[in-house]
C-alpha cells in the first residue's frame, strides 16, 4: 500500500467514531449482525460511488469479509469511500481493513511504551511530593503538596495482547516490550541492531494485538448467543 493511502488511513483512524460506517457497525455482537452490517455498508458505499445495488456483489462481500472485526470493517469501508476510484473487490476492502488493524496495533504499542516509560513494569505512580519555594524573606518554605499520578488501568484488549506476547501472562508481555530500543537505549545496540530489534518486537506485538482484537469479537459473539 502506498504512502498516500497510508496517510489517508491515518486520517480515517482519527475521524469521529460516529461516522456513517462507524454507526453501521456499532453494537455488532455476532456474525449474523456483522453480515447485515456488511450488506448495509456495501449499499452505503455503492450509493457514495453512484452505483446501483447488486445482490451478487453484496453476497461476495459478506462471504469474504465476515471473519474481520466490526472496527476494522468500519474503517476499511470508510477508507474505501475516501480512496477508491473504482469499485473495490472484497480483497481490497480486506487490505484496507488490515491497514486499519495495523494502525490500531501501532497505537496500542505507543500506549504501552508510554505507560512503561512513565510507570515501569510495576505500574508505579509518577510525580507527587512536596513543592518548595522561597518566601518574601528568601527563606525556603513548603508551598504545596502535589498528589502522585496513579498508573492507568491497562485496557482489556491490551492485556489480552500482552498475555499472548508473554506466552501466558501480561507481566511477561510487558517485560518483552520493555526490551524495545525506545526503552532500552543503554543496551549497547548500534543503529542497525536497534532497528532490527524494534522491527522484531513490533511485528510480534502486531500479530498478538490482531489476535486479541479477533478474540474480543469472538467473545462478543458468544455473549450475544447466550443473551
Amino acid at each position: 500500500m502506498n504512502d498516500s493511502v497510508r496517510d489517508d488511513a491515518q486520517k480515517v483512524l482519527m475521524m469521529d467514531e460516529k461516522t456513517v460506517y462507524g454507526k453501521l457497525f456499532a453494537g455488532v455482537r455476532n456474525v449474523e449482525e456483522l453480515r447485515r452490517a456488511i450488506a448495509r455498508a456495501v449499499r452505503e458505499l455503492r450509493g457514495a460511488m453512484e452505483k446501483e445495488d447488486n445482490g451478487t456483489v453484496t453476497k461476495a462481500h459478506i462471504r469474504n469479509l465476515d471473519d474481520l472485526t466490526p472496527e476494522a470493517l468500519a474503517r476499511g469501508y470508510a477508507l474505501a469511500e475516501k480512496t477508491c476510484i473504482y469499485w473495490p473487490a472484497p480483497g481490497q476492502i480486506r487490505e484496507l481493513a488490515g491497514c486499519s488493524e495495523t494502525e490500531e496495533a501501532e497505537e496500542g504499542l505507543r500506549w504501552v511504551l508510554d505507560y512503561l516509560e512513565a510507570h515501569g513494569l510495576e505500574g508505579r505512580p509518577t510525580g507527587g511530593g512536596v513543592i518548595f519555594g522561597e518566601d518574601e524573606a528568601g527563606r525556603r518554605v513548603r508551598l504545596r503538596m502535589d498528589a502522585a499520578i496513579e498508573a492507568p488501568r491497562l485496557p482489556a484488549r491490551i492485556v489480552s495482547a500482552l498475555t499472548r506476547l508473554g506466552s501466558g501472562t501480561a507481566k511477561d508481555g510487558l517485560r518483552r516490550l520493555a526490551q524495545h530500543p525506545r526503552l532500552s537505549q543503554g543496551s549497547g545496540w548500534d543503529g542497525e541492531d536497534a532497528a532490527r530489534a524494534a522491527e522484531r518486537i513490533e511485528r510480534q506485538w502486531a500479530r498478538c494485538y490482531r489476535l486479541a482484537a479477533h478474540e474480543d469479537f469472538a467473545g462478543q459473539q458468544k455473549t450475544g448467543r447466550t443473551q
